[in-house]
């Protein structure tokens, strides 16, 4: 059992690697989403691993302005435009209540930015059903990996512009 549980973390992560090491032969669409619970808080923390190219072209869609994330010329409006997309674009429900969530911020990292969400305190999860479209309305093959975290259990999700959400069941 343990062994099958390391096999499939090493099969997602080759798996994320091939797919985010790719896009030299082929364009990807591709952002990385962890879920994680921390016990020492109650709170659900959100970190999104997403293109800035990409973001810009979905806001710009979006808002008609060009918000040159995590460059020298970014947009005074950047941050609360990416704030609201991100809210309007991905939700998350822990044990049948939907979440509020807050904005944290975005940093910068090589050729990707680090978006950071949280939940108010919220008891130990027991089931969780994560909404993802981020960019689905802007590139038709935008596929968005979830990871979801909590103690020694994990599990992932790939949603699509056909499956924008899904549920998981803690230990199953």
């Amino acid at each position: 059992m343990r062994c099958q549980k390391y096999k499939s973390r090493i099969l997602f992560f080759l798996f994320l690697l091939l797919v985010l090491g790719s896009w030299s032969l082929h364009k990807f669409y591709v952002s990385l989403t962890e879920v994680r619970f921390n016990p020492e808080s109650d709170r659900i923390e959100i970190s999104m691993r997403i293109f800035p190219d990409d973001l810009d072209r979905a806001l710009f869609e979006r808002e008609g302005i060009h918000t040159q994330l995590a460059t020298e010329l970014e947009s005074p409006d950047a941050d609360s435009l990416l704030m609201v997309y991100l809210l309007d674009h991905f939700s998350l429900e822990v044990n049948g209540e939907l979440m509020e969530l807050d904005y944290l911020g975005k940093e910068p990292e090589a050729d990707a930015i680090w978006c950071y969400l949280e939940s108010d305190q919220v008891m130990t999860p027991t089931d969780y059903m994560v909404y993802n479209s981020i960019l689905t309305q802007t590139f038709e093959d935008q596929v968005n990996i979830v990871q979801v975290y909590q103690e020694n259990w994990n599990k992932g999700l790939m949603l699509n512009r056909d499956h924008l959400s899904d549920r998981l069941q803690v230990g199953k």
